[in-house]
């Protein structure tokens, strides 16, 4: 265990000295192709998905350079962005997407925005891309009510196909920048980047309501070296939601790794997250120096028996929490819990609870075979800093009973109304304090152990 905790501190520090190499590297020819000059109109009546493309098109054969939205309401399908291009959304431009499902083929696998096998490129600017997903908000939440059992069986509402594009898609492509731009409303993801390298979103605001399905504002998956920084954020799922789906035998050690997530402010939301998903291993992660307020989760590892694998050097830094609900949730139960509450209530074991919108097992829950890349394994956990008050509930720590958790909290401050619960998990305290109304810091039940470092 001390082991663990001294490769995860020096995980850490490589991390944070390194950051700078993390970051995208971006250079562009000065070139510019304004989408008016190629027929965009900007009257959010007609399509000008056309002209976008015939910009960026000629910007890429002429060796790159800056395709140029400027003032306007541009309404546009998919586009596909190319090596060298730097996309720059001036003040007062807007880029709206259409909400006819037929304009997007590719569902959940594109975006309206898309990259994919491209190097060098930017979306930049003070401008507004706004996914109108008002419209697609409605469409699943039909198709999840035409569900035979959809109130009693959340695992079907998940299995049910989501034909939603995400607001921007980024694939198999690297040295990446976003920067300044406002993304809202997406149709279900914002910003999704998959089996990349070099990503850097920095000063951006990413906004939609708390009610807004499935409206995950940051995605890496399969991804490494990412770094997210001074954004604003407010949407209805997880503020960043860091995944690797499976192993690759290109990144044996993790496929998703060396990510640092710093000085964000964070609003509505279900917290900074790793997993689901995590079974190719998530390795080398920072956290520090983020704001939340409000949002239903704040520092969060979440993963289930099936998709889990590695978790380990993972560090969150210097964070702070004003009316978080529940400040701290590092679980290896995620499971959705049926729609209606009573119904849910009649599935609950004894000593299992509700969550949010998930179901936890009782302390009885039995143990099952430790299967690699499939069992969540979570070790080297450090969670160093973090003052929170008016959550209702301090935190969770639940491992599974065939591969507890072993994760490290020093110097925490919290107040809430009832205090941490500590489940086949291993935790190592230094200065934590928590005070709770049930008078009751530490909750722990079967296999849970709280003890002081040494």
């Amino acid at each position: 265990m001390r082991d663990g905790l001294m490769m995860a501190g020096a995980a850490a520090l490589l991390l944070a000295a390194t950051g700078a190499q993390a970051q995208s590297t971006n250079s562009f020819p000065a070139k510019v192709c304004d989408v008016r000059e190629y027929g965009a109109g900007g009257t959010r009546i007609w399509f000008d998905t056309e002209a976008f493309q015939k910009a960026i098109d000629a910007c890429a054969s002429a060796g790159g350079g800056t395709v140029r939205v400027t003032r306007g309401e541009y309404l546009i399908g998919p586009i596909w962005l190319k090596s060298n291009i730097r996309l720059e959304i001036q003040k007062g431009a807007e880029v709206l997407a259409g909400t006819d499902a037929a304009l997007f083929p590719h569902g959940e696998r594109g975006g309206v925005i898309n990259v994919d096998g491209a190097e060098n490129v930017a979306i930049v600017g003070e401008g507004l891309v706004d996914g109108q997903g008002q419209v697609w908000w409605e469409r699943i939440r039909a198709v999840w009510r035409a569900i035979p059992d959809f109130a009693t069986n959340g695992q079907a509402r998940q299995q049910q196909k989501d034909e939603r594009p995400r607001l921007v898609w980024i694939n198999k492509s690297k040295n990446v920048l976003f920067e300044g731009l406002r993304f809202e409303n997406s149709p279900s993801f914002h910003l999704v980047i998959n089996n990349s390298d070099y990503i850097t979103i920095n000063k951006v605001r990413i906004t939609a309501p708390a009610h807004a399905p499935n409206t995950d504002a940051i995605d890496p998956m399969n991804t490494r070296h990412v770094v997210i920084t001074n954004n604003v954020i407010s949407v209805g799922d997880d503020i960043v939601a860091i995944k690797s789906n499976g192993p690759d035998e290109r990144y044996p050690d993790a496929v998703s790794s060396d990510i640092l997530i710093a000085n964000n402010t964070i609003l509505e939301g279900r917290g900074i997250c790793i997993g689901s998903g995590a079974g190719g291993g998530v390795q080398r992660v920072r956290v520090e120096n983020n704001n939340f307020e409000g949002s239903m989760y704040g520092l969060r590892i979440k993963s289930m028996r099936g998709k889990g694998g590695t978790i380990k050097d993972v560090v969150f830094k210097n964070n702070t929490m004003k009316d978080v609900e529940t400040p701290l949730v590092f679980t290896s139960y995620y499971e959705y819990r049926p729609l209606d509450l009573a119904s849910a209530e009649k599935q609950l074991q004894p000593g299992g609870f509700i969550l949010g919108n998930q179901i936890w097992p009782g302390p009885t829950d039995p143990v099952q075979p430790f299967v690699h890349d499939k069992t969540p394994d979570m070790s080297g956990i450090v969670v160093d800093g973090v003052t929170a008050t008016g959550a209702d509930l301090a935190g969770i720590v639940t491992g599974l009973p065939e591969k507890p958790i072993g994760i490290t909290l020093k110097n925490i401050k919290i107040t809430a109304k009832k205090g941490l619960l500590v489940r086949n998990a291993e935790v190592l305290t230094q200065g934590v304090a928590i005070q709770s109304a049930d008078k009751t810091p530490f909750r722990p039940e079967a296999g849970g152990l709280v003890k002081a470092a040494k």
